[in-house]
Formats: structure tokens, C-alpha cells, sequence
């Protein structure tokens, strides 16, 4: 098969590309993680061609491509369905970002991982060369033009999944439109979450391509939700929250907790067993330290996780001091408030969802569908300041069916939201079916 669009395809290998390679050298010099992304990479191809050997002669392959940690979690319950249907194919998993490698490399699920190559088209075309696979599968955003361009060159499948075209996206702009439809276009599938990205999409591809099938996420974030019962217990003696009304403040950066520090503070005068958690983002020791001098300039008593040892010391905040506790802690959450929406944008929000309780977050919530859905719906509330948190909280406070509202709309989310993994791997088996037929 050739390229359909050879103008777009010349600009972005004689232009584009260059300028991202020194780019990323420059880089190199000042971003940790782009510097082990690229040492990370040295030997790939030699570790494909091992990869290939090892695997059973005569069983396909499915890539299935995850940006980072995020997306493979959102990938987990089509792995386990994919497996479920067609237990002869091999599930091959890509990341692009470093962080997403120390998940996928401990999964249990998948048959073997790799960093997806950088996104020149000859080494896009060597990696699939190698690997030949039966289906390339994108998980949400992750898509690089070069190696949707080596998948139609070799026939394969390409399908987009959980597909997110947010309204400041920059695919549909002026300058960069063009390109986007020239390798979105090529693509066999897109499976987008909702009606609004579905229109979007149909600016940039044919409507017959698009596919709403929901977000796979809902129904990874149910199973964690059954995996978390009694989790609690493990972290936290029941007393320490009986009768108490909790805040969870998840995934916080500094500007998040300049939020609600203060609103929790003036509340808790009037609300004695309100009670606040703060799980950052990145709990190094610098940014726990400047938690705790900050927390004291309020008059707040703090203990950090590791310091508990089973005992009940009396404060006012629990600071968690460990990763990997946030979606069991949100269990016993009577509001929870979501951070990173100052910056790069809003953190999940399904995994506090699905407890129902009412969310907060700040005002950079656009590119989360979800997000949206629960301000649109009453569930959830952006704040971009103290008093506007704190406004909130009293309010729920002193309306005990404001509150309930709030909680059973975030509880209805997930849970009209399931069913998303049926849905997108009916597609997928469709697609592998129809390859398989005209081979």
C-alpha cells in the first residue's frame, strides 16, 4: 500500500522530525526523563528481534501502545478481554515515556514490552518489519504520524482507543490540520468517548471511521474499586476516621494545597471533625517539607504516614508520605479534591468518582471528558480559589441534599460509563477477523 498524502508525509520526515531529533538532544542536557527515555532506547531494535524469536512460531501479535503509566491502565481490562477472547494472540506493550515502563514491565497480563522507537519512518517501519504485528492498537492520545504511515505500508491495522480530541486542542489549528488529517485520516478506526469528540474528529477524518464506544477507563476504574475492598484497613486503623468527616486532597502539586489549606483551616474552627488528607503528586522530601512548614503556618497539626505505627496521635491532616494508596484511600472520602489542574491539566477523577462523592479541582479540566461531564452534571465543582473552595465545602456542610446531589451524580458517571471494554474490543475482533480473511 502506498502513502496517501506524500506532501504531508515529505514535510513532517524533512522538517518536523529534524527539528524534534535536536530537540530532543538539546534536552538531553537539562530533562531527567528524556535523557533516560533516550539511553532507555539504545539497543531497541536488538531486543525486538530477541522479543520476535522468543514468542511461539505461528501465533499473532497485537502492539498495543501506551504513552505512560495513565494509558496502560486504561489498556489493562482490553488486555484481560482481548486474552479472554482470543487466547492464541500475544500482547506486545509500548510506552513512550519512562514512567509508564516500570508498570508495564511488572504487568502479569502482557507477553512482552518495549519503548515505542523514536518517529522517524525507518525506524517506524523496523519495528514493525520486526515484530509484524496483526494489529496496532493506540491507547487515548499517544498517535505519531510516522508510525501510522509504517502500519498502512504493511496493511496493518491501526485503531485508535479512548480517543480524546479536547475543545483547545491543537489538531484542529491552522497551522498543524493538515498534517492531522493526513496520517488520522489513514488510521483503520477511531473508537472516541463521547458525541462531543466524535464531531470534533469528524473535522479532521470520515465520520464512517468514528466509533463511540465510551472510555475503557470506567470499567479499569470499577475493577480497582472491587480490588480496593478492605484495602483501608491495611493502611489506616478504622478509628482513625470514625466519625469523621474526611477531605481527600489526591495527585496535589504546590498550587492545589494553597487552595485548600486555608479553606480547610477557617472550616475546621466551625467543623471540628472535618478532617484533611493530602496525597501529592510527588511526595519527595523537599515538597513534604514545605507541606509541613506550610500546614503549621495555619495552625495545623500534621503527621505523616510513616510516622503512624499504629497509633492515634491527635492532628489535624495526615500527610501520605508513599505512591500507590491514593484510589483505596479515596474509599473513605466524604469530598475529594483533585489536583494538577493548575498546571498540565486535572488528574483522574474516576478513581474518587466512583466512591460518590463530590469533587473539587481547579480550572484546567478541558482535556478530561469526565471532568467535564461532572461539572456539566453537578457532581463536580472547578475552584480557583481559597474562598470559592471554602464557600463550596460549607455549603455541602450545611445542605446535607446538596451534598447527596453532588455524590450520587459522581457515582452515576462510572457507572453508566461501564461496559466501554465489550464495546472496543468487539471492534478490535472485528478488525482482526477481516484481516485474517482477506490474507
Amino acid at each position: 500500500m502506498k502513502i496517501q498524502h506524500p506532501f504531508w508525509f515529505s514535510l513532517y520526515n524533512f522538517l518536523v522530525i529534524p527539528i524534534l531529533y535536536v530537540g530532543l538532544r538539546v534536552a538531553w542536557f537539562f530533562n531527567r526523563k528524556i535523557k533516560q527515555g533516550i539511553r532507555d532506547r539504545r539497543g531497541l531494535f536488538q531486543k525486538l528481534e530477541q522479543i520476535k524469536q522468543d514468542h511461539p512460531a505461528g501465533r499473532d501479535i497485537v502492539v498495543i501502545h501506551c504513552a505512560s503509566a495513565g494509558e496502560f491502565e486504561a489498556a489493562k481490562p482490553l488486555i484481560v478481554e482481548l486474552h479472554r477472547r482470543k487466547p492464541e494472540l500475544l500482547i506486545h506493550v509500548t510506552c513512550y515515556s519512562p514512567s509508564g515502563m516500570k508498570p508495564i514491565s511488572h504487568a502479569e497480563d502482557i507477553d512482552s514490552y518495549s519503548y515505542l522507537p523514536f518517529d522517524d519512518f525507518f525506524s517506524a517501519r523496523r519495528f514493525f518489519n520486526i515484530l509484524k504485528p496483526a494489529a496496532f492498537l493506540i491507547i487515548k492520545h499517544d498517535i505519531w504520524p510516522n508510525m501510522v504511515w509504517a502500519a498502512v505500508v504493511r496493511g496493518i491495522p491501526s485503531i485508535w482507543i479512548n480517543a480524546n480530541l479536547h475543545k483547545e486542542t491543537k489538531r484542529l489549528s491552522f497551522m498543524s490540520r493538515g498534517l492531522n488529517r493526513s496520517f488520522l485520516g489513514e488510521l483503520t478506526a477511531i473508537l472516541t468517548m463521547g458525541e462531543s469528540h466524535a464531531e470534533r474528529l469528524a473535522n479532521l477524518v470520515s465520520p464512517l471511521k468514528i466509533n463511540i464506544t465510551g472510555d475503557s477507563r470506567y470499567d479499569r476504574t470499577l475493577d480497582r474499586m472491587e480490588q480496593t475492598q478492605g484495602a483501608v484497613d491495611d493502611i489506616l486503623p478504622a478509628a482513625w476516621f470514625e466519625d469523621k468527616k474526611v477531605i481527600i486532597g489526591g495527585s496535589t502539586w504546590g498550587p492545589d494545597q494553597r487552595i485548600m489549606v486555608p479553606a480547610f483551616a477557617a472550616l475546621k474552627k466551625n467543623y471540628p471533625d472535618l478532617y484533611l488528607i493530602l496525597v501529592p503528586h510527588e511526595p519527595h522530601e523537599e515538597f513534604l517539607a514545605d507541606t509541613d512548614y506550610y500546614l503549621r503556618q495555619y495552625n495545623l497539626r500534621s503527621i505523616r504516614l510513616s510516622q503512624l505505627n499504629g497509633s492515634l496521635p491527635t492532628s489535624d491532616v495526615l500527610v501520605v508520605d508513599r505512591v500507590g494508596i491514593l484510589a483505596a484511600l479515596y474509599r473513605i472520602s466524604w469530598a475529594a479534591y483533585i489536583g494538577g489542574a493548575f498546571g498540565d491539566g486535572v488528574h483522574s477523577v474516576l478513581e474518587p468518582a466512583v466512591y460518590g462523592v463530590p469533587l473539587f479541582f481547579g480550572p484546567k479540566y478541558y482535556m478530561a471528558h469526565e471532568a467535564q461531564s461532572l461539572v456539566q452534571r453537578g457532581g463536580a465543582i472547578s475552584v480557583t480559589s481559597p474562598e470559592e473552595f471554602e464557600r463550596s465545602l460549607r455549603e455541602y456542610l450545611t445542605d446535607q441534599n446538596g451534598w447527596q446531589y453532588a455524590s450520587e451524580q459522581t457515582g452515576r458517571l462510572v457507572q453508566t460509563g461501564a461496559g466501554a471494554t465489550e464495546r472496543i474490543i468487539d471492534i478490535v475482533e472485528r478488525e482482526l477477523n477481516e484481516t485474517n480473511r482477506t490474507q
